[in-house]
């Protein structure tokens, strides 16, 4: 037989190496989760800066094309060049899909010291017609020089002698030119419509760079102007009281404030773990004029939509995800630890059946062996006279009695745990219940030789159950009683009522002993199938282990409960609770005071008085 300490150490080492597995597995998800949580803030980071950088450029490529359209050989002084040019204007207009981002066309013309004179483009009949003096263009005729610092770094080409004015907004080209002694020179003002630019592109590339699958994916926003406004917003709202944890930000006309940087355009994109302003590569813009201060700049606020700014964002996901985690190995960890509780039930519940079949085993051996010897005895003619012949008779049918208990236990105990018992219930009195147990134990307290004491209360109120099962439990409470009565050799019935906590009352038959009593350890075990503790084991007395299992299980069946007080050395108190039935003062009908009381089969009923 394997040592129980052995055993215990075992299933300890077993426990304590799980533990250490799961401590293990919690540290590494840990770490990766980390791991991964700064790998996914850089992703997503890295992906709002290429949407930053291409939004801008998208818009850059929507103001170039008006300018790329309208050439850069024009000499507005001439009107046949100027007719030209609106042409290509409404070229322009019937290929884009953003007819009304040009709300008008001028072209200033200067010659000499004479007055400008300001022509604007009619688009409903073509042509060029003279207007005052727009008050959305600067005053051209005081110079618009341009923003020095980085001009390198603006485009080239075809684009190069294009200016931008963020006030207006407009686009502007000046061209000078030289013809029959005189020097001349001209504007062309393209005002951009600002209602287009607000209703139209600024939310189409908003969809186009910033669209999840549930929407926008961030809150967009453009601000600009003095003073300060919001002149797009995704949101109801964001960006029109200033917005401190934004995602990213952008100078959408890249003006250079350090000729150190490698580009006009500067991205700062925090970083949603460090939260630092780290600089990036952006498109081109068109040259500002100097009249443009820098506070009036367009700039493009971005911050994550759903768990607020990107870093936490991220750190939301990082906490779900370890939530997650951390949830499923606590699963993993109560399994393990089900795994072991029931492995070590299962073996304890073999060893258990083990020694059952041991003691029943031994248990039948016993009164074969008399019966055996007995019938032996009887056919050698050993046996002489009537009185023998008697006593030999009373033995053999006392240790048949006992072997036909002991099957009739067992097969009962079968008939319990399959849910194959079927009660008869019925109205009884409790006088019934105690009177079939003791008829039944009558001889067995003789042979003992216990003294029994009966302490019945007067006016008991009714029970429903059934009577043979109910006896059979009381009458298990007396074996066992006989059985670690120890030398005291008494035992004890006392029947008495109890409130039940509903307004009425409960039968409590009990049945007590001065014996050697239960261990503390024991008694939340006793009641379990085959439990034998050790110091019963140790007093040798004999039994299966099936008793107070039977017991509880009646009582239970019958809607009741059997409860144990115990004290070594002083004894032990069985105490049966059933619930009552009784008539009511008004009618007589009778009313169970239990929670869920039986119906009792009113045609067995009538051999029971109620008055």
């Amino acid at each position: 037989m394997v040592n129980p300490l052995k055993r215990i150490s075992l299933w300890a080492a077993l426990g304590v190496s799980a533990a250490l597995v799961m401590i293990v597995l919690a540290v590494l998800q840990y770490r990766w989760s980390k791991q991964v949580s700064e790998a996914t803030s850089l992703r997503l980071g890295d992906s709002l800066e290429m949407s930053m950088v291409n939004w801008q450029a998208e818009l850059f490529r929507h103001f170039s094309q008006i300018c790329l359209m309208l050439g850069v050989d024009t000499d507005p002084n001439l009107a046949s060049e100027r007719t030209e040019l609106g042409r290509s204007l409404e070229r322009w207009r019937n290929e884009t899909p953003y007819p009304g981002l040009v709300s008008n066309l001028y072209v200033v013309t200067r010659d000499g010291s004479a007055a400008s004179h300001v022509l604007r483009f009619d688009f409903s009949t073509s042509r060029f017609v003279p207007i005052d003096w727009p008050s959305n263009l600067p005053a051209l005729e005081d110079g618009i020089d341009l923003v020095t610092v980085g001009r390198h770094f603006y485009p080239r080409g075809a684009l190069a002698q294009w200016r931008f004015d963020a006030a207006g907004p407009s686009l502007y080209r000046r061209i000078d030119s030289e013809g029959r002694g005189r020097k001349s020179s001209a504007w062309i003002v393209v005002a951009l419509d600002k209602e287009t630019i607000q209703s139209r592109i600024l939310p189409d590339l908003a969809k186009r760079y910033f669209q999840g699958t549930d929407g926008l994916d961030f809150q967009v926003a453009v601000i600009g102007g003095n003073p300060r406004q919001v002149i797009y917003s995704s949101d109801s709202g964001f960006g029109y009281s200033g917005v401190t944890d934004a995602d990213g930000t952008m100078d959408l006309f890249g003006r250079v404030q350090d000729e150190a940087r490698l580009s006009p355009v500067t991205l700062f994109r925090k970083t949603p773990l460090a939260r630092s302003l780290v600089p990036a590569v952006g498109g081109s813009w068109f040259p500002l004029l100097s009249a443009q201060p820098a506070d009036e700049d367009w700039r493009l606020v971005v911050r994550h939509r759903r768990g607020g700014p990107l870093g936490a964002f991220a750190a939301e996901m990082r906490r779900r995800d370890l939530t997650i985690s951390f949830g499923v190995l606590f699963l993993l960890v109560l399994s393990i630890a089900a795994l072991i509780h029931a492995s070590h039930r299962a073996q304890r519940l073999a060893q258990l059946q083990m020694d059952f079949v041991a003691m029943v085993s031994h248990e039948l051996r016993t009164p074969i062996t008399v019966i055996r010897a007995a019938a032996d005895n009887l056919s050698a003619g050993v046996v002489n006279g009537k009185e023998q012949v008697r006593q030999y008779s009373l033995m053999i049918g006392g240790q048949a009695r006992q072997l036909s208990e002991l099957v009739e236990q067992i097969l009962l105990f079968a008939a319990t745990r399959e849910k194959r018992q079927h009660h008869a219930f019925r109205l009884l009195k409790v006088s019934q219940i105690i009177d079939a147990a003791c008829a039944n134990t009558n001889d067995l307290i003789r042979a003992a030789e216990f003294t029994a004491e009966m302490k019945i209360e007067s006016d008991l109120p009714l029970v429903i159950g059934d009577l043979a099962a109910l006896s059979q439990c009381l009458q298990n409470l007396i074996t066992n009683a006989l059985k670690y009565g120890g030398e005291s050799k008494w035992l004890g019935i006392e029947v008495r009522t109890k409130p039940d906590g509903t307004g009425g009352r409960k039968v409590e038959i009990s049945v007590s002993d001065r014996g050697m009593g239960i261990e503390t350890v024991d008694l939340p075990h006793i009641f379990e199938p085959f439990y034998r503790s050790a110091s019963v084991a140790a007093a040798q007395i004999h039994g299966t282990g099936l008793g107070l299992a039977l017991a509880k299980s009646i009582a239970e069946a019958m809607q009741g409960r059997l409860t144990v007080e115990s004290s070594v050395g002083r004894g032990s108190t069985f105490a049966l609770e059933l619930p009552s039935v009784e008539p009511t003062l008004a009618d007589g009908r009778l009313v169970s005071h239990a929670a869920s009381a039986v119906q009792p089969n009113p045609a067995s009923d009538e051999d029971i008085s109620l008055n």
